[in-house]
């Protein structure tokens, strides 16, 4: 299977460079100095499973790659309106597109240009991080895919997929309700990332101020009622639940929002709690510390 990593960076790097490593044929889709390095040395991968430098093919151009059988979609968000009809040069008739990125609409918006035939949603659980041009870092013991059909079942292209990414360095789950599980992992993206990010503050400084605990409670039980107004249903204590495994990984917790802040990029912010507040709006529904955060962020959605 020819696979192209649309977005080789700290997560899809990671994801190719363990399929590359383990002689899978993939060709990694990324620009400047860190897709130079990669054609120049080769991508450098530290993880849990160890180090290793792996030589993969690499192109700024999406149009050069040829068609490919798997695009494991991971741009950010806001460069789909770009990225998206760029694929199409790596589109032939037995291509599936495997999008992995935040949110709960990307799905959606893939199928919009390639239709739902070609597309599965996914979502991603993994710290990694480019430490120079070239090199990703990544920590922890998880490096997980869940990923699904829209109806949840079982099919010859989900088997392939998860096949293919049964590799030491990945862990690989078929979901049963990939709508579900793409909410469910909103809850703590969309509420603790963003309060991270307009708060310039970690979650340790977060917690440790006198009403943090409650505003990302506050923050959860919106998007949860907000998901549950769309039809999905979430695990049973689901806030409590994500709320003290934020509380017990504090010290970890990243937020990709508070670090594009911190560098002056554009913002997933109308994608993940924009979408939410957008979505409440439709439905009537009362976020005010949802709204309140995106009021906060909007002016720094475009980058600086």
């Amino acid at each position: 299977m020819r696979i192209a990593i649309m977005g080789a960076g700290a997560v899809g790097g990671y994801f190719g460079g363990v399929l590359a490593n383990h002689g899978e044929d993939v060709v990694l889709i990324a620009r400047g100095a860190h897709g130079e390095a990669i054609a120049n040395s080769g991508l450098q991968v530290d993880s849990h499973w160890g180090n290793f430098n792996v030589k993969v093919d690499v192109t700024d151009d999406p149009s050069t790659a040829g068609t490919v059988e798997l695009i494991l979609h991971c741009t950010k968000l806001y460069s789909n309106a770009e990225a998206l009809p760029a694929l199409a040069g790596m589109v032939g008739g037995d291509t599936n597109i495997l999008t992995i990125q935040n949110g709960v609409t990307s799905g959606a918006t893939v199928a919009s240009h390639y239709g739902w035939d070609r597309v599965l949603q996914g979502a991603t659980y993994i710290e990694s991080g480019i430490i120079g041009p070239g090199h990703i870092n990544q920590t922890g013991s998880v490096a997980r895919i869940e990923f699904g059909e829209n109806d949840g079942s079982s099919t010859p292209r989900t088997e392939a997929i998860r096949g293919l990414f049964e590799k030491p360095g990945i862990q690989v789950e078929v979901s049963s309700n990939i709508v579900d599980t793409l909410w469910s992992k909103l809850v703590s993206v969309g509420a603790i990332g963003t309060l991270m990010t307009a708060a310039r503050a970690s979650l340790p400084e977060i917690l440790a101020s006198p009403h943090g605990e409650a505003t990302i409670r506050m923050l959860m039980e919106e998007i949860v009622a907000v998901g549950q107004s769309q039809g999905v249903t979430f695990p049973p204590r689901c806030v409590e639940s994500k709320l003290e495994g934020a509380k017990a990984e504090a010290d970890e917790f990243q937020s990709s929002l508070q670090y594009d802040l911190s560098i002056g990029k554009p913002l997933e912010l109308d994608e993940l709690l924009g979408a939410v507040v957008e979505m409440a709006g439709e439905s009537g529904i009362p976020v005010p510390a949802s709204a309140a955060l995106v009021s906060v962020l909007d002016r720094f959605k475009h980058g600086s």
